[in-house]
Formats: structure tokens, sequence, C-alpha cells
């Protein structure tokens, strides 16, 4: 869904993201994932963000990008983070 090519915005990106999610017939197990991925400290959101494989954004700190994978998956799914 968030692809800097396609046009459009991040606003849409992550509407049509919520959208996807609702309607998918693993909505759970995506829930699940994303509460285990958000409560387990040790992931590094730079890392998953920018690596050799695709680039989001290169966040200099990894507060700054779990703040915005925060932003871009959760809250678009009306999930606070705890």
């Amino acid at each position: 869904m968030f692809n800097a090519e396609d046009g459009l915005s991040s606003d849409v990106s992550m509407r049509l993201y919520a959208r996807s999610v609702a309607e998918s017939p693993v909505r759970a197990e995506l829930m699940a994932e994303l509460e285990l991925a958000f409560s387990d400290p040790s992931p590094s959101w730079r890392h998953m963000l920018c690596n050799e494989e695709y680039e989001v954004y290169d966040f200099d700190f990894e507060a700054e990008a779990r703040a915005y994978a925060v932003k871009i998956l959760l809250e678009p799914l009306g999930i606070s983070v705890k």
C-alpha cells in the first residue's frame, strides 16, 4: 500500500490499508502479528523500515522509526499503543 511511485498520498494509502485489513479473511492473524511485533522491544524498526530489500524511510533514531510504524500500521486500524 505504501509506494511513493503510485502517486497516492500517505493519508489515502493508509485508508486503503485500513480497508484492505478490515476486509481481509486473515484479519485476526494480522492483528495478532501486529500486537506481537509492537509488544516485543527487540525488533529494530529502523532496520525494518530501511534495509537491503526496500526503504520506507531512513530514520536516525529507533524511537522515530517505531513512532512512524505506529502511525502507518496501527493508527489506521484504530489501535492505540500501550
